[in-house]
């Protein structure tokens, strides 16, 4: 794996980034977009799965613009993500707070996009689990906004 790291270092990308700071402030505000998107899907459809807000408006209604924030956010967050990440991906790699970061993004998003894909038709079959799954989701998308907030600050 370091050696895909090291490759990754000494890309032309990532000298690009690393060497620019007006390159690395833009690709961090609009990660920060594609991470306003991602969340705001996120907790737009759990908060509604959870009867918090929009309850009189069906599941399906909100949960489909959702996900396509949801989606939208994850594509601008990766390819900026990976283009951060590049210029130091050795060390970035290795952070546990970046680690947990990603492993709760990538159960955040598996965990909505499988709800949307799957569970959509039967959710209103029971206003229990629409609930629990709805605080279940926002509970991961919560801990991940947390934890991407503690990797900046204290990177």
């Amino acid at each position: 794996m370091q050696q895909l790291f090291d490759w990754l270092e000494s890309t032309g990308l990532a000298r690009t980034v690393g060497e620019s700071l007006s390159i690395t402030a833009w690709l961090s505000a609009t990660h920060l977009i594609g991470f306003t998107l991602v969340m705001g899907g996120g907790l737009i459809w759990n908060l509604r799965a959870a009867g918090l807000v929009l309850s009189g408006a069906p599941v399906q209604s909100v949960a489909r613009p959702a996900l396509r924030l949801v989606v939208v956010g994850l594509l601008i967050s990766l390819l900026t993500g990976l283009a951060l990440f590049a210029p130091r991906a050795s060390y970035t790699a290795t952070n546990g707070v970046f680690q947990l970061k990603m492993a709760l993004l990538l159960l955040a998003a598996t965990y909505q996009l499988m709800l949307n894909a799957r569970e959509i038709p039967r959710l209103t079959s029971s206003a229990l689990w629409l609930r629990t799954s709805g605080l279940v989701g926002l509970a991961l998308w919560l801990s991940l906004a947390i934890t991407a907030c503690w990797f900046i600050l204290f990177e």
